[in-house]
């Protein structure tokens, strides 16, 4: 199953040759992005594995109406799953279609691995009832492989010309105990719901308060439990992380360690932050594995975005997609449900 989320998951795949798919009619087309033509069994193929996917992660708290779940305002779970599950395509197709730009293609080593890979996907229990649901062959599931092998390689490419130096301001993390005097509680239903106007105001004069004190010698641990203050506490942070945003970093920015903020408000309350930690050293040697994965994801991005910006221009999922894919495609609940470990396997790493 690992294997086969991978699949669903890929960010990278090339662009599928006529000759490689069941069915090349106008009729047989999901959608058109560009040059790129995807039949309707690809898409349907790819939409399925992602249906497997989400059940295997979220099934058992859904449940069996998993997929008329609304997630989002006036959105189903089985919507947003399909509209996702071509949003990958195109930048699997996009990458692909590039792979000439860094002299990418599979050694023999790699074909050989695709062929496996497309073939234990084909003989599998999900493969057989995933590939007859959408009217695929074992031609268009080695294509599909073939595609992610290929497309991975030009995002390694990419990926191979980011700088991999991370200094340690860069990636520095630092340590604040915080006090929040919250503007927010949960009622009797279990809903979060804000504080009146005096109430708030309450809390203010109990921050500031508390301030007075820590400018007067007061232990800041001693004054949450004085004031029972239970969220809060310690945080670390890296640059851009902290829980309360920008605002918050620039003040914490200007203190010395022992010293600590002026009382702020955030969305969840009035703050004092002591600096405790100005940066940790191990945490700041982690995070830089961190920030580089960062910056090399964002290269990634940045690069899709200039191949696709004359694109996207004209891109609208419900007028672009055909409907067959959009409003007559329909997930049921276990119907991929498979005692398989290992069903299938994929050349796509994220």
């Amino acid at each position: 199953m690992k294997k086969l989320k991978k699949l669903a998951a890929v960010l990278l795949a090339g662009v599928m040759m006529c000759t490689a798919l069941t069915g090349c009619s106008i009729g047989n087309t999901a959608f058109k992005y560009g040059d790129i033509k995807v039949s309707m069994p690809e898409a349907v193929l790819y939409a399925q594995v992602q249906q497997c996917v989400a059940e295997n992660q979220y099934g058992s708290y859904f449940g069996e109406n998993m997929w008329s779940s609304k997630i989002q305002e006036g959105v189903t779970m089985e919507e947003s799953v399909k509209k996702d599950t071509i949003d990958q395509i195109k930048i699997v197709k996009v990458f692909a279609a590039h792979a000439d730009d860094y002299k990418v293609s599979l050694t023999e080593d790699e074909k050989k691995a695709v062929e496996e890979q497309a073939k234990a996907f084909a003989e599998g229990e999900i493969g057989k009832k995933a590939m007859e649901k959408a009217g695929a062959d074992e031609e268009l599931v080695f294509a599909m492989y073939e595609e992610n092998a290929i497309a991975n390689k030009v995002r390694q490419a990419i990926i191979d010309k980011v700088d991999t130096k991370v200094t340690d301001e860069e990636a520095k993390v630092s340590t604040v105990y915080k006090l929040v005097f919250a503007i927010k509680k949960t009622d009797a239903d279990g809903k979060e719901v804000t504080l009146s106007e005096a109430e708030q105001k309450k809390q203010e004069t109990k921050a500031k308060k508390a301030y007075r004190a820590l400018k007067k010698g007061a232990d800041i641990t001693a004054l949450a439990q004085q004031y029972d203050i239970t969220d809060g506490a310690e945080e670390s942070f890296s640059a851009g992380k902290s829980l309360g945003g920008e605002t918050f970093e620039r003040a914490v920015a200007k203190l010395k360690k022992g010293e600590f903020t002026p009382v702020m408000k955030d969305d969840e309350g009035y703050v004092i932050a002591k600096l405790t930690t100005t940066m940790d050293e191990d945490k700041t040697e982690e995070n830089k594995e961190t920030v580089l994965q960062e910056r090399q994801n964002q290269a990634v991005k940045d690069q899709y975005n200039k191949w696709t910006k004359d694109l996207e221009k004209d891109w609208d999922y419900e007028k672009d997609v055909n409907k067959k894919y959009r409003k007559d495609l329909t997930f049921t609940f276990g119907e991929f449900t498979s005692t398989e470990s290992s069903t299938t396997a994929a050349t796509t790493e994220k």
